[in-house]
């Protein structure tokens, strides 16, 4: 009996209907067919969505419980109108409102972090320029083609965290998961977010946390209102032991005039396709270029390849500087967000490659990073992260010519084949344009079984 303590089960073979002129209470309530509501309904102990879908239309449905029973992608709220669902959240605790539109289940968590208090959740399918009204903004193609309206009642001590659930299914045209955000809009406009890659096969789901006040939320990519890159400059230091002549590397292939225009890394087994170029090397303590990786992850063991968020060619100065294509900046780069901690790794034409043992520091928004200031700067510092090539001075291994991480037989008969000429070439391994006996003796040789330590 509705408002008693017993239970109400809407069953039968046709849709049911909650109409009244005042709001209808349940003490528990069992959906075992389709219900509209045609007036507000308010349940107080338990909701079960067992068969069928509640579609809320333009009216609200109220629960004092923080889980929904029985919901899943047949079974849940249609709250594509003016209708809302209500859930009462306590401090530290999350509640799934099993929300979505007649065609598509898209239920929204929200975790609350401040006190105790009561969230409205309804959904458009669309994403509007002015978060709930407005027109189709132009980059729909871009989204997730849903929003998100979220409004907690006590909006002056609002803290709390949203995870939005999507199918391929409502995926704009143009969607890429793998550089998305959940965006947010109070009314005005959107604002972006960092990207990240979606979580999830299908369904895909997106976070954001410490949200103060009520609005619309929708996801979108980085072509999107709701994606931005991230801008960040990365001052690293590194050293390359083939040039280095005991205080600092000598820039031998710049002052013949042999460094080329063009990032080299385009090839195996780098495969980095970036335009950097130059009209002319830009600065004289130019030594070569190198190739910049920036992992995001929660520790170095856990920096695997899947986890790369940026790469850039850049220059690498005779101090063992890393700088732009100006020869003199920091490196800046663009990524498209990260959440955990970054590492850099170093590669080069013919040195072992390199990994940050640490997360880089960052600085009014500079990322630092030196490795030339020991061996515990590099991952795996006691295998062959790196080498001490002069007292307290550690740098990058020489002799990789095949740029396979290991040095090895296979690069001492590389060497030999090019014995005798010169040029910008993997097997001048102290890089002073000869190919002679001093690459194969005085480095080759030495470092022979090193095996790079980057994560892989």
């Amino acid at each position: 009996t509705p408002g008693s303590a017993g239970s109400t089960t809407f069953n039968g073979s046709t849709s049911q209907t909650i109409s009244g002129s005042n709001s209808t209470v349940f003490n528990n309530l069992y959906v075992e067919q389709n219900v509209n509501l045609l007036s507000n309904v308010s349940v107080g102990s338990s909701l079960n969505i067992n068969s069928g879908k509640i579609n809320l239309l333009n009216n609200d449905l109220n629960f004092e419980g923080t889980s929904v029973i029985g919901s899943n992608t047949n079974h849940y709220c249609i709250v594509e109108g003016a209708g809302k669902l209500n859930m009462s959240i306590g401090n530290a605790i999350s509640a799934v409102f099993p929300v979505g539109s007649s065609t598509s289940y898209a239920p929204i968590t929200i975790e609350n972090n401040a006190a105790s208090d009561i969230f409205s959740v309804n959904l458009i399918n669309d994403v509007l320029t002015n978060g709930n009204s407005g027109t189709t903004i132009p980059e729909i193609d871009n989204c997730v083609e849903l929003t998100w309206n979220v409004e907690p009642s006590n909006t002056s001590n609002a803290n709390y965290n949203i995870e939005t659930q999507w199918n391929v299914s409502d995926e704009g045209v143009n969607f890429n998961r793998n550089q998305s955000a959940i965006g947010t809009n109070s009314g005005g406009s959107w604002n972006g977010k960092p990207a990240s890659v979606a979580f999830g096969t299908n369904p895909y789901s997106q976070s954001l946390n410490s949200i103060t006040s009520s609005g619309s939320f929708a996801v979108g990519d980085t072509e999107s209102p709701m994606a931005i890159t991230l801008d960040l400059n990365v001052d690293v230091t590194a050293l390359l032991e083939g040039p280095f002549n005991g205080s600092e590397m000598l820039p031998s292939l710049n002052v013949s005039g042999l460094i080329p225009f063009n990032q080299p890394y385009n090839t195996a087994p780098w495969y980095y396709f970036g335009g950097e170029s130059v009209a002319a090397i830009p600065n004289a303590n130019v030594v070569d270029w190198v190739l910049v990786e920036l992992r995001d992850a929660p520790d170095a063991a856990s920096a695997l390849p899947g986890t790369v968020v940026e790469r850039h060619a850049a220059f690498v100065l005779k101090d063992g500087t890393i700088v732009g294509m100006d020869g003199v900046s920091t490196l800046a780069c663009t990524t498209t967000g990260f959440t955990n901690d970054l590492f850099v790794v170093i590669y080069h034409r013919n040195h072992l490659a390199v990994m940050s043992a640490d997360p880089l520091s960052q600085t009014a928004g500079v990322y630092i990073y030196n490795f030339t200031t020991g061996a515990n700067q590099a991952y795996e510092n006691g295998a062959d992260g790196q080498k001490e090539i002069a007292t307290g001075i550690w740098g990058l291994f020489g002799g990789d010519a095949n740029s396979n991480g290991n040095i090895e037989t296979a690069d001492k008969n590389i060497w030999g084949t090019m014995a005798g000429t010169k040029g910008y070439n993997t097997s001048d391994f102290d890089m002073n344009t000869q190919i002679n006996n001093q690459d194969k003796n005085d480095i080759l040789v030495g470092n022979t079984g090193a095996v790079s330590q980057v994560p892989e």
